[in-house]
């Protein structure tokens, strides 16, 4: 008997508890669609004596058997960064109720953010790191409308426990 023929029985177990499990997501996966969609907007950067107009340009769709979010970001107008781009990949972890940001970018950063799931409109998510062999967190506060049509973000970066740099976006479906 060869190995494929041992394997098969049990992935068509694994698969089908899969797509079981699959036709009902619980709530905080369905709660994520509020991500989905192109979205447009402006914001300010700051870091240091360095403050700049940015421009952002977010777009999400479902990923994952609809089980996550798959996301590109444009930022423009970031001193000496003429463009910032950014892949994310949100998802709900049930074992410890908390959503997951996965982002990398062009700027050489791999982060998982992490939030518990709100009880409102606001979610913050942290990254906890080090840069520099220093201590390095990251605080992304996520708040949408309640028509899901426009939400506002704030980003701070601390090293060392010290304010590095904030992004500010209001941005709009």
């Amino acid at each position: 008997m060869s190995l494929l023929t041992k394997t098969l029985p049990v992935l068509a177990l694994v698969f089908a508890s899969s797509a079981a499990a699959a036709d009902a997501p619980p709530k905080p996966v369905t709660d994520l669609g509020c991500l989905i969609g192109n979205w447009k907007g402006k914001g300010t950067f700051e870091a240091g004596k360095d403050k700049a107009n940015i421009q952002a340009n977010w777009a999400c769709k479902r990923s994952s058997a609809q089980y996550g979010v798959l996301c590109t970001l444009l930022l423009t107008g970031i001193p000496d960064l003429p463009r910032y781009e950014e892949t994310d990949l949100f998802g709900y972890e049930p074992n410890t109720n908390t959503y997951h940001w996965y982002s990398v970018t062009n700027a050489g950063e791999t982060h998982d953010h992490v939030a518990a799931v709100p009880a409102g409109s606001s979610a913050q998510f942290v990254f906890n790191g080090v840069q520099e062999s220093k201590p390095f967190r990251e605080v992304i506060d996520l708040t949408f409308a309640d028509d899901s049509k426009s939400f506002s973000l704030r980003a701070e970066t601390f090293v060392a426990g010290v304010s590095t740099s904030v992004i500010q976006v209001g941005a709009r479906k």
